[in-house]
Formats: structure tokens, C-alpha cells, sequence
């Protein structure tokens, strides 16, 4: 057998374990910052395999190898459960009264794209180490009050933080397996990019929404479950990133946890179609950037993208994907995402949907 099988206990141990992990830390998800699109792709880098588990036993392919491409794009404001306007959000001097819920400055489209690498290395036949490189371009549009300024855009781009994952197989059946990993993000993605905005003359610091890392040491945690059928693959897996300290601008981004089930079917070709389900959530920043701060008592976060307390919440995201093997070694992927129930601390910008691509292969 390929692997020391554990007992069933230990296994709902651990699962258990991670779940109350996932509660206890229980928060809020809602402006999202780069790192945040490049944790999802951490998920997938712990369970990226070029070829199922049981085609894999077979291989003596040690070396896997991956190109993704993600884009999320972000636009209609939330406040808890409820959806609310750009006019809503926008303060306007003599119409409204200045509030914690509308600012003189407001994103309205926001795009955060990822070109990841991602490379493994069976160390045993039952242990992988992986690594993760991403490139992050991320775009901004706004709407303000403030004079010439009226509609701008803000942009930035660069290398994200770079991961390093070990995953285990730490039961194996003929038709089922479990899987557990955990990691480190190394803080290499920028969290100094700056920009022109209302804020000042010049280029100063951009808000969280527009740095390319966490600027912390990140520990991602993953567990996973298996079934292989006749017809039909299934499973389900959990997830958690743990920040550690505070970054050199004085804040660390949210904790973050997932939970999720997914169904493949085999169907009569090569192709493989499945969905999933996900329930995700984030915990608010901690601490804050300064100089994201204007002097206005009382109100001193121009826009939703400042202010600290305007991250967080829960969403269930459904996602349809496919995978197709279209040479010996190689295959493809494709996943399309959306939310389906979003519950935000805000005013804030919400996902409108989560698009990825990926081609690997192994040798």
C-alpha cells in the first residue's frame, strides 16, 4: 500500500480539529486585497496533481509542473447581506450626511489578475513538496467628489508572494484517500506600491486593496477527502491561512478559512466536468496604514479601500469546472466561480466572479 494508513478516529480528529480552528477564528471578507486571490490559488496548489490519484500510482513521474491564470472581478457594494448603490456609497456635500457608510472617494471596478507557476517534487510516494511564483496585475476605477478627479483609475503590478507547500497522503484506500499540507507565504510581493490619488499631490502609499502581498509570513493549512466511484469522483476539503505579526506599515491582513464539497463525473470520454461548493470567509485587518488616513475628524478614511474595519464577511461561492487531458502528460482546466450569498462588513466592493485557467504537466 502506498501510504501508512491512519484510523478513521484520527482522521475525524483532524478534520475536527481544523474545523474548530476555522470557527474559533471565525470573522468577516470584504474589500479583497491581491494576497486573498493568491491565497485561492494556494488551495489549488496543495491538491494539484497533472494526473488523478489513482492514473499517479501508476507513473514514475516525480517532477509536476503548471501554468494558471486567475482573474476576479469586483463591482456592486454590499452592506451585510444587503446590496447597495454606487450613489449610496458616494458622500455628496449638501445632499447627504457625511456617515461611516459613504466616503468622498469609491472604487467602483476593480480587476486583480495572477500568472502563477507552480512546480512539485514527490519526495516519497507519498509526500510532494510544491512551490508557487505569482505575477499580480491589479486595476482600479473610481468615482469622487474631489476636483480633478472626478473618474481615475489606479494600476500596479509585480511579483506576489511566493509559497512553499508540503502535502501528505496520510490514508490510502483502493477508492479513497486523505489528505493533509500546510505551508509558508514568504512576504516578496510589494506592500509600498504607491499612486496618484485625491489624497494628496503626487504619488502616495495605495490602499490595501492595491498592495501585491500580505507583507507578513503566511501559514496556509489544508485537509482533504476522496472518493473515487464507478461514475463519479467526490470530495471535500478545508482550508486555513494564519497571519503571523504585523507588517513594516503596522497591519496584518485577516485570517482566512474555507470549506467546501465538490463532484466529478467520469462520463464516457477523456473530459472531466464537476462543481463545487464553497463556504469562504475573512477576518478584518488588524491594525492599520497611517497614511492611508486624511486629517477629517471623525471621518479620516477618504474612500472603503482604507478603512481597516470594511474587510471582512462571508460569502458561498458555486464553481463549475472541467479538466481534459489532451496529450499523454499534459492536461487542462478551466474553473469558473460566483457567488451565490454574501454577507459583508462594508460598504464594500463585492466579487462578481472568479475565472481560471491551468495547463501542467508531469515528467
Amino acid at each position: 500500500m502506498r501510504t501508512k494508513v491512519l484510523s478513521r478516529l484520527s482522521c475525524a480528529g483532524i478534520g475536527a480539529s481544523l474545523v474548530i480552528s476555522l470557527v474559533v477564528e471565525h470573522g468577516a471578507l470584504a474589500q479583497t486585497v491581491p494576497a486573498d486571490l493568491l491565497d485561492l490559488s494556494i488551495e489549488d496548489l496543495f491538491d494539484a496533481n497533472v494526473v488523478s490519484e489513482a492514473d499517479r500510482a501508476e507513473t514514475r513521474d516525480k517532477w509536476h509542473l503548471s501554468y494558471t491564470y486567475a482573474i476576479s472581478e469586483y463591482e456592486e457594494y454590499y452592506l451585510g447581506t444587503h446590496r447597495v448603490s454606487y450613489d449610496d456609497v458616494l458622500f455628496s456635500p449638501g445632499v447627504d450626511a457625511r456617515t461611516d457608510n459613504n466616503y468622498p472617494v469609491v472604487p467602483t471596478e476593480i480587476t486583480q489578475e495572477v500568472h502563477a507557476l507552480r512546480v512539485g517534487y514527490d519526495l516519497t510516494e507519498a509526500l510532494t513538496l510544491r512551490a508557487q511564483l505569482p505575477f499580480v496585475m491589479q486595476s482600479t476605477d473610481h468615482i469622487s467628489i474631489i476636483s480633478g478627479y472626478d473618474a481615475f483609475n489606479i494600476s500596479s503590478e509585480g511579483v506576489g508572494d511566493i509559497a512553499l507547500v508540503l502535502d501528505s497522503t496520510i490514508s490510502q484506500t483502493l477508492n479513497s484517500s486523505w489528505k493533509i499540507g500546510a505551508g509558508l507565504s514568504l512576504p516578496t510581493g510589494s506592500i509600498d506600491e504607491e499612486g496618484d490619488t485625491p489624497r494628496a499631490a503626487g504619488n502616495q502609499q495605495l490602499p490595501y486593496t492595491m498592495q501585491l502581498g500580505s507583507g507578513t509570513w503566511d501559514v496556509p493549512l489544508f485537509l482533504s477527502f476522496k472518493k473515487y466511484e464507478a461514475g463519479w469522483d467526490w470530495g471535500w476539503d478545508a482550508s486555513f491561512t494564519l497571519r503571523t505579526g504585523e507588517n513594516d506599515r503596522d497591519y496584518r491582513l485577516g485570517n482566512k478559512g474555507s470549506l467546501g464539497g465538490w463532484l466529478v463525473w467520469k462520463g464516457v470520454s477523456a473530459l472531466r466536468p464537476g462543481v463545487r461548493l464553497d463556504y469562504r470567509w475573512r477576518d478584518e485587518i488588524h491594525g492599520e496604514d497611517a497614511s492611508l488616513r486624511v486629517p477629517v475628524p471623525g471621518f479620516p478614511y477618504p474612500a472603503p479601500v482604507t478603512n481597516p474595519n470594511a474587510f471582512g464577511g462571508e460569502q458561498v461561492d458555486v464553481t463549475l469546472f472541467a479538466r481534459w487531458p489532451f496529450a499523454a502528460g499534459w492536461y487542462a482546466e478551466a474553473a469558473y466561480a460566483q457567488p451565490i450569498y454574501l454577507d459583508l462588513n462594508g460598504p464594500q466592493s463585492s466579487q462578481k466572479y472568479h475565472f481560471s485557467i491551468e495547463i501542467g504537466t508531469s515528467f
